[in-house]
């Protein structure tokens, strides 16, 4: 693929995280727990739309930066049309140290970014937001046992039904910050004919408080818990490159909140593939699952399963597809890759049951069932209100076109949640969006974008949001560039519930970055 200008490069963050990159990662590498959901998405207000070079394993090192910003609001408080809008100036201040480290026997990744918001004139709304993105792997017995521990923290959407601004900077009083973290140890045995085994237990927490978050709802947290987690994975794969394989997988978490009902989520499976050819693989899998019946019970390992489909590859594309049943009833799965000179495409579609909780942990996936895509952290997930089980039908597409001096990029993302519970009705969101980084010079950028979506809410009300923007991004040297960006945002609300409304914002972005 050809190799973009260095200011389309420089202002690929102005997209505002829509894509999540995908870490390669060496066959010598041990296999890592699933990522948090939108664990490398970008908050559109929290960084400047300039790419700053992460340090990662293959690359180690240590970054300090810091952005400075002023922005403009005329609805800083998201109030509704046809009511009085507070306007306001907000200053940013955005300190930033990013390192990674790698040796024989560790390696790992630190993130973290504290933000500063000061409101002239209005300082009871000063706050501090923290985002912090860590994960680390230590090799206690080489080649065969292993730690993994992550630690996270960032903030998450209280209620997607009431408004909710795109970034900590809106006072909205519809916020809590969110810490996850896990610890992992597992085992690695290679058993010859029989393959490769792995032997997993993941301790996991999801804790959530309003510190630093104006808040005017004194209540905004109650009746939503911290969880723990625990969680068995085993797995046996057959040598690859065989014309027959095999594959055995056990998966069992307890989710334990502080307060309410246990919630298991469980399966165990046997798969089995033949090779046609070099690039085509037939796939058959059964097994059993955990149910979930309407009445808010679980059965463990109750549920028989099972799906058939095939793999293709060639140079170019990578397909996925399976159709089987399960105890929600017919099943389907894709997976989709396409790679050109020019164009990129990925296309997935999974069904799987979860919960908010699982995806903050990154456990939405389990063997044999085809990965959940990742989310953004509060943007598509069900309110933190909502503590029901349910399953996700997901479909998420994503292409990218790459120009002699631009790339356009395009997004789409659909998901269907059928609640297990009685008297419960679903639940649909679905978005779209659509950028253009255009290179003005070698230097600068200019990019537009465009973003849609629209949630149905259970109890039938439907909140369709949009956002518009131009950033102009300026590269000075190699340490320093700075941003301007121009926001419209709009929300409106049908069959609206008890504090819900739609809104109108315009925010003027002025930001300059200082790496040291």
């Amino acid at each position: 693929m050809r190799t973009l200008p260095a200011s389309v490069m420089l202002s690929s963050l102005v997209l505002g995280g829509w894509l999540s990159g995908a870490k390669a990662q060496s066959l010598d590498t041990p296999p890592a727990l699933n990522p948090p959901p939108g664990a490398q998405a970008e908050d559109a207000e929290s960084l400047s739309p300039g790419t700053i070079v992460r340090p990662t394993v293959e690359t180690p090192g240590v970054l300090f930066g810091i952005t400075v910003g002023e922005l403009y609001t005329d609805n800083l408080k998201l109030a509704s049309r046809g009511t009085p809008k507070q306007s306001g100036w907000v200053t940013q201040i955005q300190p930033f140290v990013k390192s990674a480290y790698s040796s024989a026997r560790f390696s790992g990744v630190f993130d973290y970014m504290l933000s500063g918001y000061v409101y002239p004139g209005n300082s009871q709304y000063n706050q501090l937001a923290q985002n912090l993105n860590a994960n680390g792997t230590l090799s206690i017995l080489p080649q065969h046992f292993f730690l993994d521990g992550s630690a996270r923290y960032t903030s998450a959407v209280v209620n997607n039904q009431l408004p909710s601004g795109p970034g900590t900077v809106f006072i909205d009083g519809n916020r809590t910050n969110v810490a996850i973290a896990s610890l992992s140890p597992y085992w690695l045995q290679d058993l010859g004919r029989l393959g490769n085994a792995t032997l997993r237990y993941t301790w996991g927490r999801v804790m959530y408080n309003d510190r630093g978050i104006p808040n005017e709802d004194p209540n905004l947290l109650s009746g939503i818990p911290d969880v723990t987690s625990n969680t068995v994975q085993f797995s046996l794969a057959s040598p690859r490159d065989q014309t027959w394989g095999w594959a055995v997988g056990y998966f069992q978490q307890r989710m334990e909140p502080a307060f309410g009902s246990t919630m298991w989520f469980g399966m165990a499976r046997l798969g089995m593939s033949y090779a046609v050819n070099p690039t085509l693989l037939l796939l058959v899998d059964a097994g059993k699952e955990n149910r979930f019946l309407p009445d808010g019970s679980v059965q463990k390992l109750d549920a028989p399963f099972w799906d058939a489909g095939f793999q293709w590859s060639n140079n170019r594309d990578s397909l996925k597809a399976t159709i089987g049943h399960r105890f929600f009833g017919r099943s389907f799965a894709l997976a989709w890759t396409h790679r050109a000179a020019r164009l990129t495409t990925n296309v997935s579609y999974a069904e799987q049951p979860t919960d908010y909780n699982q995806q903050f942990l990154g456990m939405g996936s389990t063997p044999g069932s085809g990965e959940l895509p990742p989310v953004n952290v509060g943007a598509q997930n069900p309110s933190l209100t909502e503590r029901q089980p349910y399953v996700s039908k997901r479909l998420s597409a994503s292409a990218v076109y790459t120009m002699p001096h631009s790339a356009l990029t395009v997004t789409a993302y659909d998901e269907l949640r059928n609640y297990f519970l009685e008297q419960q009705s679903d639940e649909r969101v679905a978005n779209a969006g659509l950028a253009w980084q255009y290179n003005l010079g070698p230097l600068t950028t200019l990019t537009p974008s465009f973003n849609w979506q629209r949630y149905r809410f259970q109890d039938g009300q439907v909140t369709n949001t949009r956002y518009a923007q131009l950033a102009l991004v300026h590269h000075i040297n190699p340490r320093n560039f700075g941003s301007i960006r121009l926001r419209h945002d709009s929300s409106s609300v049908e069959a609206p519930t008890s504090g819900a409304h739609g809104y109108d914002v315009n925010v003027v972005f002025v930001q300059w970055t200082h790496l040291f």
